[in-house]
């Protein structure tokens, strides 16, 4: 029984260093990076937001095409013509071939009236606003999610090292109790108990490893395949650094921001409509610089002609009508969108800040629980070596302490993510309306702007070098 059972721990200390050698030779090959860097690698190297950079930059685009029937257009025309002569009936002889061609140039240029080019150049901006808005949102969810998987990495790493360092006092309690057994002091069930507690610990230890293994893979996941590890560094307690009040929030939230948008888009498209039956004016130039025969075209050859058209529709069908009245009730629904984003992102933010609350003080509950709870295993470990304690006293105490301190790694995490989604909810993550980068990517203390540049593709432009200038040219 005894061979076996060392059988069975040399098999586990091989596989066990095995898993530590590919383990460390994985993590030689990561990069071991500072949170500040991650966030900037993600959000420079992360397919997801280089689409949404490459999308805006079409809607940009698209904006610009969407307006072009207000420029003037020119165009060139050339044509052809080729008649047969037929036979004449008196003096049955067939006339001459006829040949023609001409080439022209006209421009032409619609003019408004009413004003609705304006009004339709406003609401197509403003659908880019909301492009815009949309994708600093994306932005605002994904580096809160990569900056989440980055403390549950590091805490799972501190998971690691808890379960290691049970497995080492379950194997240093089974070593005593083989002891005396050899002594006859403890009988057979203590070892078996000692045996399967080391057993147990193992497994702990495999899972630890496991789950910080597949949080490795997220966080290359994010930037885009590069492997990343956290450093090495003391585990500190986050201090709170977020100052957005309920009014600052509502005023930073890409979704907050894109409601708004909507509905001052949907104003200004209900003022269009309006304009269905609102007359046009068409003007047009046009120019002959060939014709052959030169009296063959109209204007002749060498000669320019200019036009002038006033259309005004008198009926529609009623679709003027119908269109506003759409476009009314669309307004409303924004109205009511616009309310009911605001109110779900004011309790976004007060259940942010409610789970911040709750993990502060579960960590402090969780902390006092960890030092009672060790001074427990330690007196009962004590007590058990002597000879003056049962053993199931310290199997109950030790799974107890493995359970406390595991619980306020736990109570830690929930104090990263607490924070974390407290900044996701005020928007702390996103681009602001200038195009600048909020520095949320400090572990400690906020309020720096950080240029732009380089950003979602290495591209040398800001957001308000191509995505902002189509605000600021149009307007």
């Amino acid at each position: 029984m005894e061979k076996r059972g060392r059988a069975g721990m040399i098999k586990f200390f091989v596989s066990f260093a095995v898993t530590l050698l590919f383990w460390g030779y994985e993590a030689a090959a990561a990069e071991s990076v500072s949170l500040g860097r991650y966030l900037e690698m993600v959000r420079d190297r992360n397919p997801a937001l280089r689409s949404g950079a490459r999308s805006l930059e079409a809607g940009y685009y698209g904006v610009l095409a969407s307006v072009s029937y207000q420029r003037p257009s020119l165009e060139g025309m050339v044509s052809g013509s080729y008649l047969t002569g037929s036979r004449n009936a008196q003096s049955d002889l067939r006339e001459k071939n006829v040949a023609a061609g001409n080439a022209a140039f006209r421009l032409t240029h619609r003019i408004d009236l009413s004003g609705a080019w304006s009004l339709d150049e406003r609401q197509q901006i403003l659908f880019y606003e909301i492009q815009r808005a949309g994708f600093d949102e994306d932005v605002n969810d994904l580096m809160a999610a990569a900056e989440e998987c980055w403390w549950s990495a590091v805490l799972a790493r501190e998971n690691i090292a808890l379960q290691e360092d049970v497995l080492r006092q379950r194997r240093e309690n089974n070593r005593v109790t083989e002891e005396k057994y050899k002594q006859q002091l403890v009988p057979r069930l203590d070892l078996i108990r000692s045996e399967a507690q080391v057993v147990e610990a193992e497994s702990l230890v495999s899972d630890a490893s496991a789950q910080y293994s597949n949080l490795l893979a997220r966080l290359a996941a994010l930037t885009g395949g590069t492997e990343v590890v956290p450093p090495e560094e003391p585990l500190l307690l986050p201090a709170f650094s977020v100052t957005a009040t309920p009014e600052k929030m509502l005023s930073s939230s890409p979704e907050v921001r894109a409601a708004r948008l909507a509905l001052d888009r949907s104003r200004v498209v209900r003022q269009l409509k309006a304009k269905g039956l609102s007359p046009t004016l068409n003007a047009a130039i046009t120019w002959m610089p060939f014709s052959d025969p030169w009296n063959s075209s109209s204007p002749q050859k060498g000669e320019m002609s200019a036009t002038l058209s006033l259309n005004f529709p008198i009926l529609d069908g009623g679709q003027t009508r119908y269109e506003v009245l759409n476009a009314d009730r669309l307004v409303q629904a924004a109205e009511e969108w616009l309310r009911s984003v605001e109110n779900s992102a004011k309790m976004d933010f007060a259940i942010a800040g409610n789970d911040w609350n709750r993990a502060m003080a579960l960590e402090k509950a969780k902390k006092r629980q960890v030092e009672r709870s060790d001074e427990e295993v330690r007196i009962t470990k004590l007590m058990y070596g002597e000879g003056m304690g049962a053993q199931l006293d310290l199997i109950n105490a030790q799974t107890e302490n493995q359970r406390i301190r595991t619980d306020y790694l736990s109570a830690v995490r929930d104090m990263y993510v607490a924070l974390v989604n407290l900044r996701k909810v005020a928007g702390d993550y996103a681009p602001d309306e200038e195009g600048a980068w909020k520095d949320a990517v400090i572990r400690y203390g906020r309020g720096r702007n950080v240029s732009d540049e380089n950003v979602l593709g290495g591209t040398n432009e800001k957001r308000t070098g191509r995505a902002g200038e189509a605000k600021n040219k149009n307007r």
